[in-house]
């Protein structure tokens, strides 16, 4: 109807233009969903022609997601608020709402299950002189990491990097 294509050519014939189209499609799907989740859009290789490695970075953004959803995007929340205006700032209150302290938890506790976990691992891989030594070691660190983990799923709430400009009415 616009003229673009000959009378009773077909879009399909066209595959230069199809091959552009897709690309722009699939970048624009990558720009968009860098703004708002913070990495790249997913099936992109999909739009442009299916990999196994597609499918692994696929999985790879998705664990970067989960991650940054849960443990440091609430700031863009915050930024999204701020700019829809579902949130005002008010002149009177001299503290900021975005400023709360963390406490020892936030840093020690992972830190300490990543290394207990490491160290389970090496324990295993690097036997003892007798099996007795490897379990007794194996154990220590597994008991340790589990005993982290589960301090860490507790606290979970805790750990979560939540949105901080949301009035109290609206998470309800």
């Amino acid at each position: 109807r616009l003229g673009v294509l000959h009378v009773g050519q077909r879009i399909e014939e066209q595959a230069d233009f199809e091959k552009i189209y897709k690309n722009a499609w699939a970048d624009n799907a990558n720009a968009c969903a860098k703004q708002y989740a913070g990495t790249g859009a997913l099936k992109t290789d999909y739009t442009r022609q299916r990999t196994q490695w597609g499918l692994i970075m696929d999985g790879w953004n998705s664990l970067i997601r989960y991650y940054k959803n849960n443990f440091s995007d609430g700031f863009r929340q915050d930024a999204i608020d701020l700019f829809l205006g579902n949130y005002s700032v008010d002149e009177v209150e001299s503290a900021s709402p975005l400023h709360v302290k963390k406490d020892w938890k936030f840093l020690a506790l992972p830190i300490i299950m990543v290394v207990a976990f490491s160290m389970c691992i090496i324990c295993l891989l690097m036997a003892g002189d007798t099996w007795t030594e490897t379990l007794a070691y194996v154990l220590f660190w597994g008991s340790a990491s589990f005993g982290t983990f589960a301090i860490i799923l507790y606290n979970g709430k805790d750990f979560v990097d939540a949105p901080k400009l949301v009035q109290k009415e609206k998470m309800d």
